[in-house]
């Protein structure tokens, strides 16, 4: 699913204008970014948590050339699913 898939089905089970829940969903992505900035994580009751981690520098290999070279430590974003979602998703919903 993407943003756009979003949009569409909140639009078409609502009343609102497509633009403003655009607008509200983009708002929602950029608090949500600023969450893992500023507090590293951020946290959705049923849905699960966002965590900022920081990755550190380990060695890799380029795939081109089979080289191995170091790739330096960066931070990423982890997904640990809350329960209500767990139980949806283990019973196919």
């Amino acid at each position: 699913m993407k943003k756009k898939d979003i949009v569409t089905a909140i639009y078409e089970n609502s009343s609102y204008q497509k633009q403003v829940i655009e607008d509200i969903v983009n708002e929602t992505f950029k608090l949500m970014a600023l969450g893992l900035i500023e507090d590293g994580k951020v946290m959705i009751s049923d849905f699960g948590t966002f965590e900022k981690v920081y990755q550190k520098e380990y060695f890799g290999v380029n795939p081109a050339t089979g080289e191995r070279m170091m790739i330096k430590g960066s931070n990423k974003v982890s997904f640990s699913m809350g329960k209500k979602l767990k139980d949806d998703l283990n019973q196919g919903k």
